[in-house]
């Protein structure tokens, strides 16, 4: 893999550390959409403030008693237009911010944004109800007197060092379970006889 400076992510993590950055799906589908809100509230700009509005006008002057825009087209159009520019601003804002920095594990110690580094010493809990089906997994820790949690998310970090990371915590807030998992996967694996 290789990060915007031509380096290998390998060659810019450090020796026994796992690091899972912003999921490049993720971000993708979340600019394409907020693209695509922004250009439609353009699109709807168009229509409520300057087309519609002539070809309504058009038909009058021509006598028509039916507008080609009748009822609430024009201003339907004209709200849709000033509100989903913003929206759209804020959607990929928001977007940006749930999927900013890193996970990072250096050793036992478990870096997050928002949260302070947390060893796995303070770790109280896992709420794992969503792993298998999600990639999602909640951890509540505390740190010099402070609870806090957080969310390990598969799919808004890259997969593949975030299930690293979710798998060294297991195998050390619950071991027997990790082995639990690891034999049930070695068991599905293998071949029946």
């Amino acid at each position: 893999m290789t990060s915007t400076n031509g380096q290998s992510t390998e060659e810019t993590t450090p020796p026994g550390e796992v690091v899972a950055r912003a999921g490049r799906y993720f971000r993708n589908t979340r600019y394409i959409i907020a693209a695509g809100v922004f250009l439609m509230g353009l699109w709807f700009i168009r229509d409520g403030y300057y087309k519609w509005p002539r070809e309504n006008a058009e038909a009058r002057a021509a006598g028509k008693d039916v507008l080609p825009h009748p009822g609430y087209d024009v201003p339907s159009n004209k709200i849709l237009g000033v509100v989903l520019p913003p929206l759209a601003v804020v959607l990929l804002a928001r977007w940006l911010y749930m999927s900013r920095g890193e996970y990072r594990l250096s050793g036992q110690t478990l870096h997050v944004p928002g949260h302070p580094p947390i060893p796995f010493e303070m770790i109280t809990t896992i709420d794992k109800r969503q792993w298998d089906r999600k990639g999602i997994a909640y951890i509540d820790y505390e740190v010099n007197g402070a609870h806090g949690r957080l969310k390990l998310d598969d799919f808004v970090y890259e997969r593949e060092p975030t299930d690293r990371i979710y798998d060294e915590i297991v195998k050390f807030v619950a071991p027997q379970e990790a082995q639990a998992a690891n034999e049930k996967a070695a068991e599905a694996k293998s071949p029946e006889m």
